[in-house]
């Protein structure tokens, strides 16, 4: 096994995981500290049950000491904040921060950030698109880019940013979770209209981090857009129909009837602060940037380039072939379940 030791942090989540286990799987492994704020307990247990090799740190990104403890001899760190957990701005300073810390390591050689498509600067700023979720991390991606690779002339640490999409594993476990009519018919009400989800399997999201880390020297100071694939609302229904072989149906829906059916609809949408924005407030900004396909139109995607570098990328049928998936709801995503909203919750009958 080589001597590189990677730090994820925000690795007990479903995308962090798919990180580690990316990392940990590859031709040549990697050594992995995960950062914690529970390592000891039941989920972190359950979650790592197969992966006993993997170390942990406790702590938490919003306490920079315990973060600077857990870097000590990485040569990398995958940087995944949680905007569910914290606010706009304490989700800027983390990523600020760890970054300031990251280039006081003598070890520490690349530094990759997880960010998600910053649809408030891509729209002129147009506040029709300014989730909340999806600022914090943004921002932190405007920063590094403003910085050079390595950031400072006695620094030898490189930063790469990775922009996912929105997570197929959505549908089972997420806000896209299909409903249940009378029939059995998985029914998609989306407030999606004609646009377009940019959607990302977490196993392509671990392969293209593993990519990253893999070349240092190629994605020094760049940024990977990722994406496994663009979907319409008809083409889930469609999809999920043909290889599951279910009844399944898209029936768009307008944002504030989507909101409106949302369990969690008047809970803060970052669990620290109670007193912050619903996600009703968050998710009416979330969906405009899809119903009106900005991705797309920017061309902010080259498929043919990530098919280039990752080339199993997943389509929305390899991915529901791979999972066997049947339109079911099960609990995925951690904020989810530590939050207690249950699948049976996200899956209502109509």
């Amino acid at each position: 096994m080589p001597s590189e030791r990677i730090l994820v942090i925000g690795g007990t989540g479903a995308q962090g995981f798919a990180v580690v286990k990316a990392l940990l799987e590859a031709k040549e492994p990697y050594t992995v500290r995960v950062l914690s704020r529970n390592p000891d307990s039941e989920l972190v247990h359950r979650t790592f049950k197969s992966y006993p090799q993997v170390e942990f740190a406790k702590g938490s990104f919003m306490d920079f000491a315990s973060v600077e403890k857990a870097l000590e001899d990485c040569y990398g760190v995958y940087v995944n904040t949680d905007g569910f957990t914290v606010n706009e701005p304490d989700e800027l300073w983390a990523g600020v921060r760890i970054f300031e810390v990251a280039n006081t390591i003598p070890t520490l050689r690349h530094f990759v950030y997880s960010s998600v498509d910053y649809y408030l600067q891509l729209t002129n700023f147009n506040p029709k698109y300014a989730a909340h979720h999806t600022n914090g991390k943004g921002r932190v991606h405007t920063y590094l880019q403003g910085m050079p690779s390595p950031a400072h002339p006695s620094s030898q640490l490189a930063w790469t940013v990775l922009v996912t999409g929105v997570y197929d594993e959505d549908l089972v476990g997420g806000p896209l979770v299909p409903h249940i009519a009378a029939d059995g018919t998985r029914v998609f009400r989306l407030a999606l209209a004609d646009g377009h989800l940019p959607l990302m399997t977490l196993k392509d999201c671990g392969a293209f981090a593993l990519a990253i880390f893999q070349d240092r020297d190629a994605w020094s100071g760049k940024t990977l857009n990722a994406v496994s694939h663009f979907a319409t609302g008809q083409e889930i229904a469609e999809t999920l129909s043909r290889v599951a072989g279910v009844k399944a149906r898209y029936e768009p829906i307008p944002t504030e009837e989507w909101v409106n059916t949302l369990p969690y609809r008047n809970v803060p949408v970052a669990s620290m602060y109670p007193d912050g924005i619903t996600a009703r407030q968050n998710f009416s900004m979330w969906w405009p940037g899809f119903q009106d396909s900005v991705l797309l139109k920017l061309g902010t995607r080259d498929l043919a380039e990530l098919k280039r570098i990752h080339p199993d990328l997943q389509s929305l049928e390899d991915w529901m072939v791979e999972t066997g998936w049947d339109g079911s709801a099960k609990p995925v995503l951690k904020g989810f379940i530590d939050g207690g909203i249950t699948a049976e919750a996200q899956q209502l009958k109509i």
